[in-house]
């Protein structure tokens, strides 16, 4: 995965990716950790994201691709089971004919293990979830969705990018999942710098009116006053 936790891409175009899509019947092995996996998400999801499917195991507390995540930390209950809605319009997006070609996170998720652990204007509820070989899955209400590695002190954040119109100027759209110990999540976007607070470890900007699709020197904030840098691959402006 070379590419953001989340971009808010919706599922017509999943479907519509997968649909077109015309490379091998094995396009990618399991990916390598690094850290530039999460940065460039649009094209992972297009291959990594369809429907939910639950697998007959159940995951404890804890589990591993939640580590730091302390809003997921409580045994499920009924406010983390995703609603029918939703689950529909999941498995409304993964294609059958190309269910069994090649690995899709979003098609092997375990039911047991979704954890609600926000809730934003914008987005609605945030989940999280793991699939069956333990990565880190994060479902948005609003549709936008993504999976990757568990986060980590190296990569702390997840951060992806949405804007529907940006050639006449749509509503710029930045969110992702931070780990415990990250208060706020920084980056430029068109030029100027924006700081944005973590809230039960998510956290969301939104800019309307806005040309830009991606956001750039991306910094996360700790509680201890130190910075990281998530994706050193990419450099600023």
């Amino acid at each position: 995965m070379t590419n953001h936790e989340k971009e808010l891409v919706s599922l017509d175009e999943l479907r519509s990716v997968l649909e077109r899509y015309a490379g091998p019947d094995g396009p990618r092995e399991r990916p390598n950790r690094n850290r530039l996996r999460r940065f460039r998400y649009v094209l992972l999801v297009a291959v990594a994201v369809a429907a939910l499917v639950g697998a007959g195991v159940g995951i404890a507390d804890g589990v591993g691709a939640f580590d730091g995540i302390g809003a997921a930390n409580h045994p499920q209950t009924g406010a983390d089971v995703l609603d029918a809605q939703t689950l529909a319009g999941l498995q409304k997006a993964c294609p059958s004919e190309t269910g069994q070609a090649f690995y899709m996170p979003f098609c092997h998720l375990v039911l047991d293990s979704v954890r609600l652990v926000s809730h934003v204007p914008s987005d609605g509820n945030v989940y999280v979830v793991t699939d069956t070989r333990g990565d880190l899955c994060t479902l948005f209400e609003a549709g936008g969705m993504g999976c990757g590695p568990p986060l980590s002190k190296s990569q702390p954040i997840t951060f992806g990018t949405f804007n529907p119109s940006p050639t006449i100027g749509g509503t710029f759209i930045a969110s992702g999942l931070a780990i415990d110990g990250v208060t706020a999540v920084s980056f430029t976007i068109s030029g100027k710098s924006v700081q944005v607070p973590v809230k039960n470890n998510v956290w969301v900007y939104s800019e309307p009116n806005s040309h830009a699709t991606l956001g750039r020197c991306v910094v996360a904030h700790l509680d201890d006053g130190s910075t990281v840098n998530p994706f050193p691959e990419v450099p600023c402006p």
